[in-house]
C-alpha cells in the first residue's frame, strides 16, 4: 500500500478542522517519534513494543490519540454526531489518526524512506494497520462514511455498543462522558491487545512478500546482553539492580527461543527474544581492540627489519606499561592526535 504524503492529501476532500489538528499534532511529535524509531533494532517484537509504549500509550506524548481526546474532553457536552465522529477520527482508514492522514503522514516522512529505516517503517505500518482493521471488525465500525447514520441510535451496523450507551445518556454531558469511557475502557484496550496479537512470523512474511529484507539483530556466536530473573521492568537499563542483566554467547536460535552460553555460570541459558536487550558492548570493544591489534601488527611487520626502530618500539612499549608514566603518555597521545586532548 502506498502511504500518501501530506501534499497528496491536500487535494482530497477532508474535515479540515479535525485533520488540521491531527497533522499539526504529528508535526510537533515527528522528530521525537522518528528519533525513537531509529534507535530500534530490526526485530518485529521491538517495533511492537515501541507501538505499545509510545504510539498507543495514552500517557506518552507521542501517542496517536492525545490531541483528539484532549479536545473532546474540553467540550462542555457532545451530541451524538460529535461522539461518533470521535471514533471515526481515530479509526477511519483515510482521515483517522490510524489512517493515511494520521500515522500515514508520519510514515511518509523522508527520514523513514531510506534502506536502513524501510524495514522498521513498514513493520510499524503493518502492525498498526493489522490491529486497526481487526478492531474495526470487533467494534463494528462502519468503513463507509455514508452508512454511519448518527441519527439512528437503534442501528446496529455501526458502533452498536457506543450507540446503546449514547441512547441511555440523559444529556450531552453524559454522552461526552460515556464516549470517553468507551474510548478508554473498550476501544484503546482492543487496539492494544490486537497489536500484541500480531505474530512475528506474519510481519516477517508480509515484508518478505514485499521484497524487504530484515537483517537479524543478532546471530549465533554473537555476544548479547539479556534479562535475568532480577531484571526490573519498571526501571531503565542503566538503573537495573545488580545481576539484573547478564551477558553470554548465542549458541542456538530456535524460533523465539535463544540459547545463550554464560561463561561465568558455565551453563547454557534459554531465553525468549523479548529477553534479549541487544548485542553486548564487549563485542564492540573486542572488535575495536582486534582492529587496533591488526593495524599495530601490520605496522610492526613493516618495521621488523629495522633493528634500531624495533629497539625503540620495545622501549616505548615498556614505557607505556609503567603506571608512573601515565601523565607523560597522555601528553604523547595529545601530540600524536594533532594537539587534541584525548577523551577520558
Amino acid at each position: 500500500m502506498r502511504v500518501k504524503r501530506y501534499s497528496d492529501i491536500q487535494a482530497e476532500p477532508v474535515n479540515e478542522e479535525i485533520i488540521g489538528k491531527i497533522v499539526n499534532f504529528f508535526k510537533n511529535m515527528w522528530n521525537k517519534a522518528i528519533a525513537e524509531l531509529e534507535k530500534l533494532g530490526n526485530d518485529p517484537n521491538d517495533v511492537k513494543d515501541y507501538a505499545l509504549k509510545n504510539t498507543l500509550n495514552l500517557k506518552d506524548d507521542t501517542n496517536l490519540f492525545s490531541q483528539l481526546i484532549s479536545d473532546f474532553q474540553k467540550l462542555p457536552g457532545a451530541n451524538d454526531q460529535a461522539c461518533l465522529d470521535l471514533i471515526a477520527n481515530m479509526l477511519d482508514k483515510d482521515t483517522g489518526s490510524m489512517g493515511k492522514q494520521g500515522i500515514g503522514v508520519m510514515l511518509s516522512d523522508k527520514r523513514l524512506q531510506g534502506e536502513d529505516m524501510k524495514g522498521k517503517r513498514r513493520m510499524l505500518e503493518y502492525i498498526l494497520n493489522t490491529a486497526r482493521d481487526k478492531t474495526i471488525v470487533e467494534v463494528k465500525f462502519q468503513i463507509d462514511p455514508k452508512k454511519r447514520n448518527p441519527d439512528n441510535l437503534d442501528d446496529t451496523t455501526h458502533l452498536p455498543d457506543l450507540k446503546k450507551a449514547l441512547k441511555a445518556a440523559a444529556d450531552e454531558v453524559k454522552k461526552r462522558d460515556v464516549t470517553l469511557n468507551f474510548v478508554n475502557t473498550i476501544l484503546v484496550p482492543k487496539i492494544t491487545n490486537n497489536v500484541k496479537a500480531v505474530k512475528e512470523e506474519d510481519v516477517r512474511g508480509q515484508l518478505s512478500k514485499e521484497g524487504i529484507e530484515i537483517p537479524p539483530d543478532f546471530e549465533v556466536k554473537d555476544r548479547v546482553k539479556y534479562k535475568t530473573k532480577k531484571y526490573d521492568e519498571t526501571k531503565d537499563e542503566d538503573n537495573q539492580p545488580e545481576g539484573g542483566i547478564a551477558e553470554g554467547e548465542v549458541r542456538k536460535i530456535e524460533g523465539n527461543v535463544v540459547t545463550i552460553f554464560n561463561a561465568k555460570l558455565n551453563a547454557e541459558i534459554k531465553k525468549t527474544k523479548d529477553d534479549i536487550i541487544g548485542k553486548s558492548t564487549v563485542e564492540e570493544e573486542r572488535a575495536e581492540e582486534t582492529e587496533a591489534a591488526k593495524q599495530t601488527a601490520e605496522t610492526l611487520g613493516k618495521m621488523k627489519q629495522d633493528e634500531d626502530k624495533m629497539k625503540s618500539v620495545n622501549k616505548f612499549a615498556q614505557f607505556l606499561q609503567d603506571e608512573k608514566n601515565k601523565d607523560k603518555v597522555a601528553e604523547i597521545e595529545k601530540i600524536l592526535s594533532g594537539g587534541e586532548k584525548p577523551e577520558a
